[in-house]
């Protein structure tokens, strides 16, 4: 008997590691012919202290999109087509704010000068975007329908650019990794987020496989997210530069969810908090300052 319980409680301990030493290869999956439509809220705080003043901004949004996968082409190349559904989007800042709703997108923001974000957002709620894969997924090109392009104010084309929409898809995907892994496994990942006007966040992610979780009657493969580097830039821009950028991260964490079965993730939350100094010079005039931005996300596929 006690042979057997030690053979046992051996076979149990065996069973555990190998368990936890498993690999899993994570891999993004397009069945073609399918939808899909996610949920998505978006909020950041801002205070960006220039010349002793503070300037406290915030932004929120709501959408709602959907994906629609085409077939594969002989060469492997499959299109996908994303289109938002739903758009509620709003900005606070010293003095005013901004209110865009999808259900009423010709309507006139409350202060002419802002007019010009009302664009990038009617144009966000109204233009489709085709994603061009390659036969391993890898994203080949990101393109608006024919024309559009040249539709678009000098201001929301910096967003709207193939450049910049190609960026964004691919940051979509940035969290899994190359390789097959096991439990404990990390890798990192660089990405950028245009902010318009020439203006670039960069940000270095240390990512991590923690196994995988129960949820909704489904297992699924849970990956966790550190922001820890990040660096601001301006590009291109005659009337706001930045000399000296020093930004911080005090705190990031951020949460996806992967169906494995589906190739797909089902949910993602995150949230960053950066903080430190910069020097900004503004038509001519050079503004030593200091930023603290919280930036956090929550997403669901239906």
């Amino acid at each position: 008997m006690l042979r057997t319980l030690v053979l046992s409680t051996l076979t149990a301990v065996l069973s555990a590691s190998l368990a936890c030493a498993e690999e899993v290869n994570l891999k993004l999956k397009f069945e073609e012919g399918s939808k899909s439509v996610v949920h998505r809220d978006t909020k950041a705080t801002q205070t960006l202290t220039l010349a002793g003043m503070d300037v406290d901004t915030t932004s929120t949004s709501f959408a709602i999109s959907r994906s629609s996968i085409g077939q594969r082409e002989t060469d492997g190349t499959l299109k996908v087509e994303e289109k938002l559904e739903s758009l509620q989007s709003e900005v606070i800042f010293p003095g005013g704010s901004v209110q865009f709703d999808s259900a009423n997108p010709d309507k006139k923001a409350a202060i002419p000068q802002l007019e010009s974000l009302m664009e990038i957002f009617r144009a966000a709620f109204r233009l489709s975007v085709s994603v061009e894969l390659d036969a391993d997924n890898k994203v080949k090109s990101v393109k608006l329908p024919e024309g559009e392009y040249d539709k678009l104010s000098e201001e929301a084309k910096s967003h709207f650019s193939p450049e910049s929409l190609q960026k964004t898809f691919e940051r979509a995907f940035e969290f899994l990794p190359s390789e097959a892994v096991k439990k404990g496994d990390t890798w990192e990942r660089s990405s950028e987020t245009n902010l318009g006007a020439g203006q670039v966040m960069s940000f270095r992610t240390k990512y991590e496989y923690e196994g995988t979780v129960e949820q909704g009657g489904e297992t699924l493969d849970k990956i966790t997210g550190k922001v820890f580097d990040v660096n601001y830039s301006i590009n291109g821009n005659p009337m706001l530069q930045v000399t000296q950028s020093d930004l911080k991260v005090t705190s990031s964490e951020s949460t996806h969810l992967f169906n494995r079965k589906l190739g797909q993730a089902v949910s993602h939350t995150s949230k960053t908090h950066i903080v430190g100094p910069l020097t900004l010079v503004i038509n001519g005039t050079t503004l030593p300052g200091k930023v603290d931005l919280t930036m956090e996300e929550k997403s669901e596929r239906k």
